[in-house]
């Protein structure tokens, strides 16, 4: 038997031959094949267990929305019952002569009651009343106090405290409101019917 000369071999040995290549050539493509589909197996598993992971943080963050929508609710309800402590656009009034009577019943000298230009803003107007009293510091107090305390929605966005020449103390302060865009008094009295 030649190895250089396959053809002069019998012929079992070459079918033998034939099929041990054939059975090698199929083993190794098989292998390959296996290979590609493992990698395939792999990406997939790295795909699954990211989407069970987001899929457990939306479950997690869907859980909560019951909850969420209730505080909704209660924060709805919370924003109508402070709109309607904000001052109309005809009830402005009212406020300079609460604020005024308050002071005066605190026995404060107004030097300044100007209210500013309106800001207005989506659906809301932002009012700015400059403010300049003087009185006793026991007084002012009181007032800033008495301001806070108001039906109306105000705050005291800044105030300074300086000393007169008769022993008082003078305060300058920018008080805040906000107010709606209404226009007509037949819409605030709506409102402010229950």
């Amino acid at each position: 038997m030649d190895r250089d000369a396959p053809v002069a071999w019998p012929i079992w040995l070459r079918q033998l031959a034939c099929a041990a290549v054939g059975l090698a050539s199929f083993g190794l493509l098989w292998i390959v094949w296996l290979s590609i589909d493992l990698q395939q197996l792999t990406r997939a598993e790295v795909t699954h267990e990211r989407l069970r992971t987001e899929f457990s943080a939306k479950l997690l963050r869907a859980s909560s929305l019951v909850g969420l929508k209730s505080q909704r609710s209660q924060l709805a309800q919370r924003l109508q019952q402070l709109e309607t402590q904000l001052p109309g656009p005809y009830e402005m009034d009212v406020l300079f002569a609460d604020m005024y009577h308050s002071g005066r019943a605190r026995h404060l000298r107004f030097e300044l009651l100007r209210p500013a230009e309106l800001q207005r803003q989506v659906s809301y107007a932002h009012q700015r009343i400059a403010l300049r009293v003087s009185g006793r510091y026991e007084d002012l107090a009181g007032f800033t106090a008495d301001i806070a305390g108001l039906a109306w929605l105000v705050s005291i966005q800044s105030f300074t405290l300086a000393p007169t020449q008769d022993g008082l103390l003078s305060m300058d302060a920018v008080i805040g409101t906000l107010r709606p865009l209404e226009t007509s008094p037949a819409s605030v009295a709506k409102k402010a019917t229950p």
